[in-house]
């Protein structure tokens, strides 16, 4: 265990995959993301009514958060010409005799072009178009309607006795960065630390051969690693599970003792893992450009940013191999959601079962790799 802590220190690739990595993207992969929520996205607006319930419509459009008009066009071919030099994401038209419709009691159409190629953008300027749209309508319909037409019904709906309270559970901002970047710091502190302690098997091998090899593959020598390993993870576990959601401002209603518990055999087996894989490499870089790409395939396999039940079932039980499913979904469960370590049982022994399978396994491997380096002795 020594000999490794003292190998990493004095190693700087190792190093920095393994202490420095994480503090890194723990301070900077949240940025973007902070704002929580879109506000102020441009849209253009296409008046072509000109009067007052229009005048109205666009200076709702406007006071809205999620959206601000940025562009008022003359007309559609405009607004057009606006999206695609990408000064705005979307375009209100407000078709001539809107008014005349609307006192007429008839429904008037409101036609909102949105730009859907960005999801976050599209979902959140239609809310923000059905908003505006919505505060409108209810203010005419309380100026008084035809007693038949369409605003009349709206009116009555909106009398309705029956109100419907939301209040979002688990992520009260309703932002993203809450859903999303609890999950992601797991997956970083398995790709730092993995690519880390394969790299150092390579550097062994670099530095001592096959006996450098033999040296990390002992029984003894792969329990020390993997404490070694735990204890430097230690602090990085503690800014991603601790430090920085309060700093960021993430719910955090876990208990440190559970999310101890269930970050133990995670670490342990991603120590294992690595240290199974560097058995087979002879250089320091093999790791991290046969691994680098991993971390995208395995943050949509465990179900943030591409729901669980859209991914078919066998590629989520494969997902299982890797410790960051569990993981994930334990200590999002624990940290975020309040569950007890009882809840998210199954979780924690299939984390105690993966540590268990890659442990057996690099000891099986360093047989193999001894009986290989004394044929070829």
């Amino acid at each position: 265990m020594a000999a490794e802590i003292r190998a990493i220190l004095n190693d700087r690739g190792v190093f920095g995959l393994i202490i420095l990595a994480p503090i890194i993207y723990g301070l900077l992969y949240p940025q973007p993301y902070l704002g929580q929520l879109l506000r102020g996205i441009p849209i253009a607006a296409v008046d072509q009514d000109h009067t007052e319930v229009s005048r109205d419509l666009v200076q709702t459009l406007n006071a809205d958060e999620a959206i601000t008009v940025a562009v008022r066009a003359d007309n559609l071919a405009n607004a057009h010409a606006a999206l695609a030099r990408r000064e705005v994401f979307g375009i209100v038209d407000i078709p001539k005799d809107t008014e005349k419709e609307i006192l007429k009691g008839n429904k008037a159409r409101v036609a909102a072009y949105v730009d859907s190629a960005y999801f976050l953008l599209f979902s959140r300027m239609l809310q923000g178009i059905t908003e505006a749209t919505g505060t409108v309508s209810a203010d005419l319909a309380e100026r008084g309607a035809r007693t038949d037409g369409s605003l009349a019904h709206a009116a009555v709906t909106r009398a309705s006795p029956v109100e419907l309270v939301s209040e979002p559970l688990f992520n009260p901002t309703g932002g993203y960065a809450s859903y999303v970047v609890p999950a992601a710091f797991i997956l970083i502190l398995q790709q730092t630390l993995f690519l880390g302690v394969a790299t150092a098997g390579g550097v062994a091998f670099e530095q001592g051969g096959s006996v450098g090899r033999r040296r990390r593959a002992g029984a003894r020598a792969i329990l020390g690693q993997a404490l070694a390993h735990l204890c430097l993870a230690a602090p990085g576990l503690a800014l991603y599970l601790i430090i920085l959601p309060h700093v960021y401002g993430f719910s955090t209603l876990g208990r440190p003792i559970e999310l101890l518990l269930m970050a133990i055999p995670f670490v342990l087996s991603v120590s294992f893992l690595a240290q199974f894989v560097s058995l087979w490499f002879k250089r320091r870089e093999t790791a991290v450009i046969l691994f680098i790409a991993v971390s995208l395939p395995l943050f949509f396999q465990v179900g943030v940013s591409w729901p669980v039940e859209a991914i078919p079932d066998a590629i989520r039980t494969a997902s299982r191999i890797f410790p960051s499913t569990s993981a994930i979904d334990g200590l999002v469960r624990l940290n975020q959601m309040g569950a007890s370590l009882h809840d998210v049982w199954r979780d924690w022994a299939s984390l105690w079962v993966l540590t268990a399978i890659y442990g057996l396994l690099t000891m099986v491997a360093r047989r193999f790799f001894t009986r290989e380096d004394a044929y070829g002795a």
